[in-house]
């Protein structure tokens, strides 16, 4: 199974889809952001904007990986990566 780094799955979610990556329950200023309540982790993470067929929102996730895997990310880090060794 492939890591990844949350500043390069950023950084092709917002390049290929024009989405957002965000750190689950934290904002800015690093407090929980009460948008979850106790049936929900507070960890994960949260890809949100205009989701296609889904409107404008987010949806979480407990890892990167599954972030990469449902946003079809794999390719775009890649040629990331092997760019960055060249």
């Amino acid at each position: 199974m492939a890591r990844y780094r949350f500043d390069e799955v950023q950084r092709a979610l917002r390049e290929h889809w024009g989405l957002a990556l965000y750190r689950g329950g934290e904002t800015s200023d690093g407090e929980h952001d009460g948008r979850w309540d106790v049936t929900h982790s507070r960890t994960g993470f949260v890809v949100y904007g205009a989701l296609p067929g889904r409107g404008h929102g987010g949806i979480r996730y407990e890892t990167l990986s599954q972030v990469v895997a449902s946003c079809d990310l794999e390719r775009v880090i890649e040629r990331t990566r092997s760019r960055s060794k060249d």
